[in-house]
């Protein structure tokens, strides 16, 4: 039996069954798995051309969507805690056209060099990460970024619905419910001016999930 390469050690939390992972994704997003990438992407402040690292890409499906959009003249690297998530990422690399590199790798001590990057993104992460490790992730991105360079981070942030509205958010009940995770992404505002960042600005992507954009 093939033995298992153990993730890093790390304060944040992985999820240990990745090959369950898009799954279970699919059922939670009723089947709108693609449709909410999507959503994600056309958010997103990447161009052609541009370098782009996704922490916490999980097994690779929005890093791969970045690489349609920067082209052969960007590139895209994909990191996670999780090396079971890696190998599936690489794994569709494999069957794809495109060329994403992914990596095991820690939100708090990223591996890159300082102004590496013109972008760099983070989605359905930062719920899981306790408040330091946020800070220190948050301190990261902005140390990787090139001066001018995007943080773009999508998490869960409830909003009020009626009642058959809040059924359907199936991710948000799993997670605690509309009370804990409201506001979930405005309070990452005072981290990202605590690290440096400007021009800071917050909007929705869906029903679910909102986004928050600073420029270093």
């Amino acid at each position: 039996m093939k033995s298992q390469t153990p993730p890093p050690p790390t304060k944040g939390q992985t999820i240990p069954w990745a090959s369950f992972y898009d799954t279970l994704v699919g059922i939670m997003s009723l089947g709108k798995s693609k449709q909410l990438r999507n959503e994600i992407a056309a958010k997103a402040p990447y161009k052609s051309g541009d370098k782009v690292l996704d922490v916490g890409c999980g097994t690779g499906d929005q890093a791969l969507l970045a690489s349609e959009v920067v082209g052969i003249e960007g590139a895209v690297f994909g990191s996670d805690a999780s090396p079971q998530m890696i190998n599936i990422a690489r794994s569709k690399v494999e069957k794809s056209q495109l060329d994403v590199d992914f990596q095991v790798d820690l939100i708090e001590n990223i591996s890159h060099s300082d102004e590496s990057f013109d972008v760099v993104m983070n989605s359905l992460v930062m719920h899981h990460l306790p408040g330091d490790l946020k800070k220190k992730g948050i301190n990261e991105f902005h140390r990787i970024l090139k001066p001018g360079g995007s943080v773009y981070i999508v998490d869960m942030e409830s909003v009020a619905g009626n009642f058959f509205q809040r059924l359907s958010d199936f991710v948000i009940h799993l997670h605690g419910g509309n009370k804990k995770l409201r506001d979930n992404v405005q309070q990452l505002i005072p981290l990202l001016k605590d690290s440096g960042f400007s021009d800071i600005s917050t909007g929705r992507v869906n029903r679910q999930l909102a986004y928050i954009c600073g420029k270093k």
